[in-house]
């Protein structure tokens, strides 16, 4: 089993690396290309324009061919995408990266655009002021034909992350389906055994019984045992509207979730049997949040922190035995943290086995970016702990998990 998942950590491991390979990758050819193409536009129209303006108004330099105008041009062209390549300006994350970056590349346009002018006779004795002329319009060219493909990089970083970010909320907002579609299920499964099991196989023996009933009665007066099991028929009736029914519809919905988190809370230990001691604390952020005049917590909210305490509380009477629980309810810097403890058998993960409700709980806070931890408790039992942000259900997916 870990071998497996050591296996499945490392081919996301890789899958990540391959990703970002490419990202970088696609960064690279987007930068150079359109800097490249902006540079090449700016050489070829500055080329046929001095070419054309030079030969009308200075008459000595009519005789420069246009191809060595271009020539020019396009070495600048080239070297300011050689150096963006060179300093990999599309790893700059930061604004005085890509100004260094952009710096170096330009400059190295400037001047590679002035010596190749000389080198293709361009200028056979440049004075200073051209030299500085061409120098200056070859930096600018290169600061805007890179700050133009620089923005384009930023602008590809940023549609790449919102184009993930909706893949994920997709994801999520799937996997919260889905993961409420098994909640449903596993409730409904839970209600229908209750149904199908306790409840129908009560009903049957009243049925039973009635039958006798009937019959007695078509024999004759009832005796005192037909009165008996008259009797034992409404204690039956009764006990199974007290708690058969009541236990079904528990499962549905907690009682007086409606009044608040802590009545709700209080409810549940409250069904404990008297043998086992049971204490709530509640701090005052957490009754703050909880107050019914003015209640800051959703619904969805004391639904999943009553269900980590129904967690905690069947675990502490599953894996105890436990004679004390004690739930814990607080908000700190806007999240609620439900904690459940006992006094049962110490907690030991390896022995402890698979904890199937808890993976559950635990999926379900995922999706509201919460977490529940199982640890040791001090000395004895075990203590569940969960942390659930406030203000998130019903905006990020119902990031819930069941």
């Amino acid at each position: 089993m870990p071998t497996t998942r050591t296996t499945a950590a490392d081919d996301d491991s890789a899958a990540l690396v391959a990703r970002r390979a490419r990202d970088l990758r696609n960064d690279r050819v987007g930068l150079l290309r359109a800097s490249g193409i902006v540079a090449s536009g700016y050489a070829i129209g500055a080329a046929l324009q001095t070419t054309y303006i030079y030969s009308r108004v200075v008459t000595e330099w009519d005789a420069v061919s246009v191809w060595s105008r271009l020539g020019a041009n396009f070495a600048a062209v080239v070297g300011l995408v050689a150096v963006l390549a060179v300093v990999n300006a599309h790893r700059a994350t930061r604004l005085w990266h890509m100004a260094v970056s952009l710096l170096f590349a330009a400059t190295a346009c400037a001047v590679l655009r002035v010596g190749a002018q000389h080198l293709l006779g361009v200028y056979a004795d440049p004075s200073r002021e051209v030299v500085e002329a061409e120098l200056v319009s070859g930096l600018v060219i290169g600061v805007i034909s890179g700050s133009i493909g620089m923005w384009g990089l930023v602008a590809r970083r940023r549609l790449r992350a919102q184009i993930r970010s909706a893949e994920r909320e997709a994801v999520l907002v799937e996997n919260a389906v889905r993961a409420l579609e098994q909640e449903e299920i596993r409730v409904r499964r839970e209600v229908a055994e209750g149904l199908h099991g306790t409840l129908q196989n009560k009903l049957v023996l009243v049925e039973a019984r009635l039958d006798q009933i009937v019959t007695h009665a078509a024999q004759g007066p009832l005796d005192e045992g037909d009165l008996d099991d008259l009797r034992w028929i409404a204690g039956e009736l009764a006990q199974a509207r007290a708690a058969d029914v009541r236990e079904m519809s528990r499962l549905l919905y907690p009682d007086r979730l409606e009044l608040g988190l802590v009545p709700a809370v209080r409810a549940l230990l409250g069904r404990l049997p008297a043998s086992i001691a049971t204490r709530l604390e509640v701090t005052d952020a957490a009754r703050a949040y909880d107050d019914p005049a003015n209640p800051r917590l959703t619904v969805p909210e004391r639904l999943l922190a009553v269900r980590v305490v129904e967690e905690g509380v069947t675990n502490s009477l599953k894996h105890g035995p436990a004679t004390s629980i004690v739930a814990q309810v607080d908000v700190q810097d806007g999240v609620l943290v439900v904690a459940v403890e006992n006094d049962g058998a110490l907690y030991d993960e390896e022995t402890a086995g698979v904890a199937s409700g808890t993976a559950r709980m635990r999926q379900r806070l995922t999706f509201v970016g919460g977490s529940v931890e199982l640890h040791p408790g001090a000395g004895r039992g075990a203590r569940l702990v969960a942390r659930i942000p406030l203000g998130t259900n019903g905006h990020k997916v119902s990031p819930v998990r069941p």
